[in-house]
Formats: structure tokens, sequence, C-alpha cells
């Protein structure tokens, strides 16, 4: 089995990227929903590759087999950005600092998942929807997954390996029960999943042009979204939830319904979280003490040192965060810094790789988009540019932000559909995501 799931992969991806874009990032997603369970259970090189092996369907689907809709992907100044932050590090990886293998992992965690931010662009109104009824359908499988392993237990459906390790430690939920991954790889892998699909299903549920069985399903897969986020009892997903319900709410001029919605989800969710203590464990984001103990540890002064320190990095791979395969555990050096994704990018690539990144994330978010929520899709772009956001303002709070499965694929994609109504705002004023039905 194990040599075969990559090459299952592969090819389910290019086939439906074949039929249509849409359907070609459904299928990757899909992969991503149920590569952590896989792995688990199908322990071994090839699986470890499956994703990626997704990813390339993905690339090969649209860049081969779609050359017209592909032309000009590269260009823009979005575009640019992209050859850029692929371009440098492929030259550092050049330099032979560590390990090879251990310098190819730490590219692949850099910038495999990027070419989905510029295909992004391409995506149309019903490409979109039919990626809003996808994961409105998955994350009702993860929902009763997680729900399964609740009641169960983690040890029903996850053996103890090299990839579950991280499962079994983290055991520090009420009672001494584990974190729930769901079909994931992490507790914190599926919290994120279900946050990146919300920006979808709300503008199904709440936005203009959805038929009403697209409503039902987005309103399932919210639902099921707001329970995974409980389940897996990971602080950081529900922190991000919440800043970016401000940022939108803001977004949209504090519009009274969009207001009205974020309370009711949040009243909603706490309803269902004071039942149980298991799902109470973000309430420890009340205690301050404790939050400001985190901070302090992921962004004090220790990164200006490192900034002084490392001007041209260290080396790839040479970073706090590199997710090292099990089977190369033995090719590692001493990690350098600390757990900060700007840090991570730092020792890795050096001032020039720093800077084009917070460059790029400056020239995309310093102006956000207009509101309109009257269009197709309007809500969407909203929150997809708070969600976003949030998540990169916070990305110094820990490393994965590019290396999550598939989380960091669901928030490229999300950037690629910003940076398309950016470009088209700043041309002409039309609708920022036309080009399709819903």
């Amino acid at each position: 089995m194990d040599p075969a799931l990559p090459l299952v992969a592969f090819l389910a991806s290019l086939l439906a990227t074949r039929w249509s874009l849409g359907l070609g990032f459904v299928a990757v997603f899909t992969v991503g929903y149920l590569n952590g369970i896989i792995r688990a259970n199908f322990l071994g090189v090839f699986s470890t590759f499956m994703f990626d092996a997704g990813l390339l369907g993905l690339y090969a689907g649209f860049f081969i087999g779609m050359p017209r809709r592909a032309a000009g992907v590269w260009g823009g100044t979005g575009g640019g950005f992209a050859v850029f932050l692929i371009g440098w590090p492929i030259l550092m990886c050049a330099i032979p600092v560590n390990d090879l293998l251990i310098q190819l992992v730490a590219l692949r965690a850099t910038i495999w998942f990027l070419p989905a931010m510029v295909m992004a662009r391409r995506l149309t109104a019903a490409d979109l929807s039919v990626i809003a009824r996808a994961l409105g359908g998955l994350n009702l499988v993860t929902l009763a997954v997680g729900v399964y392993l609740y009641l169960n237990g983690i040890q029903a459906l996850y053996p103890r390996n090299a990839v579950t390790q991280i499962m079994y430690l983290s055991g520090d939920v009420a009672g001494g029960n584990h974190r729930i991954p769901s079909t994931f790889l992490s507790a914190h892998s599926y919290g994120g999943a279900m946050l990146f699909s919300l920006p979808f299903l709300l503008d199904r549920l709440f936005g203009p042009g959805a038929r009403r069985p697209d409503r039902v399903l987005a309103a399932c897969g919210t639902v099921a979204a707001a329970g995974g986020l409980l389940l897996c009892a990971a602080k950081q997903p529900i922190a991000t939830f919440g800043l970016a319900a401000v940022i939108a709410w803001g977004c949209t001029r504090f519009n009274l319904t969009t207001g009205v919605v974020i309370v009711g989800l949040v009243v909603a969710a706490g309803g269902v979280a004071s039942t149980d203590q298991r799902l109470q464990r973000a309430a420890a984001l009340e205690n301050t003490a404790a939050v400001s103990g985190r901070l302090r540890g992921s962004a004090n002064e220790s990164f200006l040192e490192l900034l002084v320190q490392y001007p041209l990095g260290a080396g790839m791979g040479s970073s706090v965060g590199t997710s090292i395969p099990y089977f190369l555990a033995g090719r590692t050096s001493e990690a350098i810094g600390m757990e900060n994704e700007y840090c991570r990018i730092l020792i890795d690539q050096g001032w020039v790789g720093l800077a084009a990144w917070v460059v790029f994330l400056v020239w995309l978010y310093h102006r956000p988009p207009p509101a309109r929520l009257h269009i197709n899709w309007g809500l969407g772009v909203i929150l997809m540019y708070a969600l976003t956001l949030t998540n990169w303002a916070t990305a110094f709070l820990g490393t994965g932000t590019l290396a999550s499965v598939p989380g960091s694929v669901l928030l490229l994609t999300q950037m690629g559909v910003l940076i398309r109504a950016r470009e088209i705002a700043e041309t002409r004023p039309t609708p920022p995501l036309g080009g399709g039905r819903s």
C-alpha cells in the first residue's frame, strides 16, 4: 500500500484538475484532510509524500493541461512576489551548509505549497462554490471521526508510532485526555483546517448568490467546523478566530448583520463548550500570565539577537520548526532559533528572505478589500482577508504557517484570491470575483 498512496493521490488530483480547477483544489484538500489518518496507519517513506504527490497532480493538471488559463499566472505584482519567494530559497538551498536531504526537506516546506497561491488567482466564483461544497462535506466527515475519537480515545484509530508521537504527548485536556486530531496528524492541524474552511462556508451561508442546498450544506459544515475547533482543544485557532472576527466586522464597517452572526457563532460555541469540561481548554486564554509568558517566549529580544547574528541565515534546514520526517531524524543538527515563523524564515533565508516576505505581506494587506457585501463572494473576500491577515499577524507565536497539511494550502489559496481581488480592484471597478456562476 505504501508506494501506491502517493500514486493514487497524484492521479486523483490530476484527473480532477483536468475536469475543472475547482475540483483539482477539492482533490488536494481531500487528500490533505485524510493525510493524517492514512499516514498513521500506513507508516512508510512513500506515504510521507502523499499530500505532496496530490499537489503535484494539481500543478501538472493546471500548468500542462490548462495552458491558456495558466498563461500569465506568474505575472503582475503578486506573481512577481511569488517568483522571488520561490527563487530565493532555491538559491539558498544551493549553498551546502547542512545535509542535502535536510536542506531539501526545508526547501519543500518553504516553497512547495506556494504555486497554489498563484493558481488560486484563476479560481472563478463557480470554482469557489465547488470548494465550499466539498469543505462542508469534509468537515462533517472529520466531525464524525472526531466524536468517535472523543468517545473511544485516539488509540481507537491511531497506533503508537513515530508519526503519532505528538498525539500521545498532548494529553493535557481535562481528566488527562488527549487532544482530538480527527483525521489529521495533530489537533492543531485539525483546528487550523476547520478555521480556514470558514470563509468559504460562511459566504455560502450568508452571502448573496448561493442556492438553498448550498446554504444548507454550508450551515452543516459551519457547525462541524465549530465543533472541530472545540474538540481539537487547541487554543491558537480559537484565538485566531476571535481576532479575525473583529477585523472582519471592522472591514464591513461594523455591519449589523455581520455582527449578529459573529456573536451568534461565539454564543453557540460557548454554550456547547459549557456542557463538558473537555471542550473548555480554550478558556485558558483568560490566564493573562500564561498568555504573556507564551508571547515572551516567541517574540522577545532574542529575535533581535538572531537578526544581527544571521544576516545571511544559517542555511536551509537550520531553524527550529523544520518538520523533519522520522526516517531522516539522524541527519539533523541542533536547531537554531525559537517557535516563531518569522524567525524560521530568518534563520533559513537571512535578511533578504525575511524582507521579501514582510514586503509582500504589507503589499497584500495594507489596504482592506471594499465592503461589497451585496456581490457574489464579497463577504468571502472580506473573511479571507481578516483570517489570513490575523494568521500572519500572529505567526510569531509558532511555526508551521507554510508547512501545515492541508491548512497551509487553504491559507495560500485564500491569499491567491485576495491577490486577484486586489489586482482587479486596482485596474477596474468590477466585482472582485466574477467569471463563473455560483
